[in-house]
């Protein structure tokens, strides 16, 4: 297969994959702040790594050779795992999406945003007038509890 083809064929595939991820964040809700939060310091570190893959290590000994982690007489099994963080370190892919799974674990969902609806108020006090026109007092803890429906309902809604 020549060349160009490969070549082609790796653009057209990358292509395809930057296509498939703008579609899939596009289902998020993208008004959230902790999915902004999520993707942009995930995208931030992803392509930051990309950028400058040699942050873990230092290619002037030989590939592979990490700086975080020296070890010059380390047993092969020592020297496989340090060339396996080196190179997952130095991927962006990995490392963004690790980043990402960690904040959507330990970030707390957005809380709803607590509006007064004046409106609604007035509308629940003109219910609560007794015949003669005088207004009813108000039970605080049961107006509170219509207060949470109602707000909840808009939120859902």
């Amino acid at each position: 297969i020549p060349d160009c083809v490969i070549g082609g064929m790796t653009i057209f595939l990358f292509a395809n994959v930057l296509v498939s991820g703008i579609a899939l964040s596009a289902t998020l809700d993208l008004h959230s702040r902790r999915v902004k939060f999520i993707m942009a310091l995930s995208l931030a570190i992803g392509v930051g790594v990309t950028v400058w893959p040699f942050a873990f290590q230092d290619m002037r000994g030989s590939s592979y050779t990490a700086n975080f982690w020296r070890c010059s007489e380390c047993s092969d099994t020592l020297k496989g795992l340090r060339n396996g963080a080196s190179i997952f370190l130095s991927t962006g892919y990995c490392v963004g999406t690790v980043v990402a799974m960690f904040l959507n674990a330990i970030l707390p969902e957005d809380g709803g945003v607590v509006m007064y609806d004046e409106t609604k108020k007035l509308s629940e006090e003109e219910s609560n007038e007794s015949e003669d026109g005088a207004a009813a007092p108000l039970d605080e803890y049961d107006s509170d509890k219509k207060d949470i429906e109602y707000q909840k309902n808009e939120i859902s809604a």
